[in-house]
């Protein structure tokens, strides 16, 4: 790591201390505050969602269709697009922030680990990609690896984690017992949330119960389909927590506005913009 590396890195860390105070306050916040938590979680992601929307729009508006025509005028307007990206960053948002709640220390040790790993990746993404990519789409395609190389990072940590180092011991148990006994129950000021997280804690425990009980489930068919659904909602939910934290850490170090034009200025205009 390198002297300019530490701004950007200290940038991201925002992210995993901005986690880790609303995990410390969490049972003590009203509604009423954790929605404005949950406004800047959601900005935060939404910049890494509308910097890659607008670069894939520009590219698209650019060099597939012809100017002045009809559908370039629709497709031009970018409410929609940030109607889009502002509903699915809330959702992201909103499952990051819940999701958080069940972490243990081997979670916060891995989720900073990952901001020291994007971190050292950005950097090299964007000397890599210099001559490779047109100039306006370098830092953001950089982001963009850099975010997926995350995501991929954290997901299979989860996977490996979940088939190898249990956190709960399950066996034996039915599905309906490890939801009525053995799912953790939130107690938050907050009813709705509350309600959300221990969903969502539910959906990681019938994860965990169907790996250690799905070959012992094989002579039960009902059994067998909800260790095996459990088993798939686990990989999506997994996926999505990965994809959510990952957005926000390079959310912080986007640059979205450097891709609100649709024309390309010169190349020596922006030679020095989005470099995080």
């Amino acid at each position: 790591m390198t002297y300019s590396d530490i701004p950007r890195l200290l940038t991201m860390t925002i992210v995993w201390l901005l986690l880790l105070v609303w995990f410390l306050i969490a049972d003590r916040s009203g509604c009423v505050a954790i929605l404005g938590i949950w406004v800047v979680f959601s900005v935060i992601v939404f910049v890494s969602g509308i910097e890659s929307a607008l670069a894939k729009r520009r590219v698209f508006l650019n060099e597939c269709l012809e100017p002045r025509t009809f559908l370039f005028r629709l497709l031009q307007r970018r409410y929609l697009l940030i109607a889009i990206e502002i509903l699915t960053s809330a959702v992201l948002a909103l499952f990051l922030m819940v999701s958080a709640l069940s972490f243990a220390s081997r979670h916060w040790s891995l989720i900073f680990a990952d901001v020291l790993l994007v971190s050292l990746l950005l950097p090299r993404f964007y000397g890599v990609f210099a001559g490779q990519l047109r100039e306006p789409y370098r830092y953001v395609t950089a982001r963009r690896w850099a975010m997926w190389v995350s995501t991929l990072f954290l997901w299979l940590e989860s996977l490996l984690v979940l088939v190898f180092a249990n956190e709960q011991n399950f066996i034996g148990l039915r599905w309906q017992e490890v939801i009525t006994y053995g799912s953790t129950r939130f107690d938050l000021p907050c009813a709705p949330v509350a309600t959300i997280a221990s969903l969502v804690s539910a959906l990681d425990d019938l994860g965990q119960w169907s790996v250690q009980n799905l070959a012992r489930s094989l002579q039960d068919l009902p059994q067998a389909f909800m260790a095996s659904a459990s088993l798939f909602v686990y990989v999506v939910l997994s996926l999505l927590l990965a994809y959510a934290y990952s957005r926000a850490l390079i959310g912080v170090v986007g640059r979205p506005w450097t891709m609100w034009r649709l024309e390309s200025p010169p190349s020596s205009s922006i030679a020095g913009d989005g470099t995080g």
